[in-house]
């Protein structure tokens, strides 16, 4: 299989080094390219790390443990570590592929956001000739003496040039965490409803479905949940007076923040931090 032969730097195979991760958020293994022979197969075998792989021209097929895909130019696919894979080219017209290999504790977010997971291996890719120069890039910086901090800016470029089937908006997976993921940013700020819809790529309701669909309660409930939680915590870390307090999270009412906090705690905000101081 090409990720294990030795580095070469020919136009059929590129192939970067593996030295000792700098970021444990997101790193790579490897990284590479091939132009496949008729019918070049690879597997069934199992990785330990994400491996995913972008087809530059031809096609092949790709088998997931689960099912058979045929691909072809412009698409890509998702081997997740722990899982018996095997994929082949096709035998009129072997597949140019590229592929990147990492690792991380950010790695199952960062699919999520990209749309691609288990259930949805294969991606459709934005702009395939971008993407070939992207992994061509990654194969030089991740090289001896490479630059890692420049690899880890290159491999986020990689994950935004893919296109998990429009992201997998319908399943709502990858909006849920780019809204969530915002309003946690945000929510001492004033927010609305179209700015995290705008953000997360959906209409407003959409929004709502997914926030229903997922979490049982629509966009507002959530951001005043996230408002009260983060006034909770600073009632127990600080000395902030409740006014400092509701305003500190995105409130602008001071007899909102009461009534809101009440429902959900039982007690009024200057009681509940008189017990909690």
């Amino acid at each position: 299989m090409p990720e294990r032969q030795t580095k070469s730097y020919s136009d059929d195979l590129i192939l970067g080094s593996a030295p000792p991760p700098s970021c444990t958020s997101i790193y790579i293994h490897q990284c590479g390219t091939e132009k496949c022979q008729n019918g070049h197969s690879y597997g069934p075998a199992m990785r330990e790390h994400y491996l995913i792989h972008c087809i530059f021209t031809g096609k092949g097929r790709f088998y997931d443990g689960l099912r058979n895909y045929d691909l072809r130019k412009g698409q890509g696919f998702l081997i997740l570590p722990g899982i018996i894979s095997l994929y082949q080219a096709d035998m009129q017209e072997p597949w140019h592929y590229g592929w990147v290999g990492f690792s991380g504790s950010d790695a199952g977010h960062i699919l999520r956001l990209c749309g691609i997971s288990r259930e949805y291996p294969v991606f459709d890719i934005t702009d395939n000739r971008a993407m070939e120069e992207c992994i061509y890039l990654l194969s030089g910086q991740y090289g001896t003496g490479g630059n890692s901090l420049e690899a880890t800016s290159s491999l986020f470029k990689f994950f935004s040039l893919i296109k998990g089937a429009d992201n997998r908006k319908s399943q709502g997976a990858g909006i849920l965490d780019r809204a969530t993921d915002y309003i946690h940013k945000n929510y001492s700020y004033h927010l609305t409803i179209p700015a995290i819809a705008s953000y997360s790529g959906v209409t407003r309701s959409q929004l709502f479905r997914v926030f229903k669909q997922n979490i049982g309660m629509s966009t507002q409930e959530y951001i005043i949940t996230v408002r009260l939680q983060n006034a909770v915590r600073l009632m127990r870390t600080t000395n902030l007076s409740v006014t400092e307090i509701l305003f500190s999270c995105g409130f602008s009412d001071a007899s909102h923040f009461s009534r809101q906090f009440k429902l959900r705690y039982g007690s009024t905000p200057s009681a509940y931090m008189k017990d909690v101081r």
